[in-house]
């Protein structure tokens, strides 16, 4: 039987919760534009976001206080990630800016919307990125200048002594 660690399935279910809300906010705001000339599909693009993109977002941020909680409870440090806290300070705006979005995509009207699929762009490239947002001293830099070039290349072929190459004279 597979060996399975708790907090790789909670990562695993925060990460598929997100792409799920994040899937679905786009085709949301594709629907709203058809909504516009067809009569029959008039709503669907806020019942859609109410039921996926809502319900994604809600269970994303379960998982990553769970998430959070486990890493706490195992001695690790996770506020010590700076792309971290920009994470957290931009989630409550996220979970505002999609709970309002439903009742204006009811109203014909996108703009909620277009601001939650641009955090949700902001939130994955931090997340994606992370390793770009810590300044990097001078002892990293050097580090990482010394990383990139190759070591110098050392001969390893011994040469051929003089002795064992005979002219056809020296007979």
């Amino acid at each position: 039987m597979p060996d399975f660690e708790i907090q790789s399935i909670v990562k695993w279910l925060h990460i598929i919760s997100m792409v799920l809300a994040g899937g679905t906010m786009p085709v949301c705001l594709i629907l709203s534009g058809f909504e516009e000339s067809h009569e029959d599909v008039r709503g669907i693009s806020a019942v859609i976001w109410k039921k996926l993109a809502v319900w994604g977002m809600r269970f994303t941020v379960a998982f990553g206080i769970i998430l959070l909680i486990m890493y706490l409870a195992k001695g690790g440090k996770p506020f010590s990630q700076p792309h971290l806290m920009l994470k957290i300070g931009l989630t409550p705006i996220l979970i505002f800016v999609c709970e309002t979005a439903t009742k204006n995509l009811g109203n014909a009207k996108r703009g909620a919307a277009m601001l939650a699929v641009v955090l949700i762009l902001i939130i994955t490239f931090v997340s994606t990125n992370g390793n770009a947002f810590v300044k990097k001293t001078n002892d990293n830099a050097n580090t990482n200048e010394q990383a990139d070039t190759p070591p110098p290349r050392v001969e390893t072929q011994e040469p051929i002594p003089d002795s064992t190459v005979k002219s056809p004279n020296s007979d």
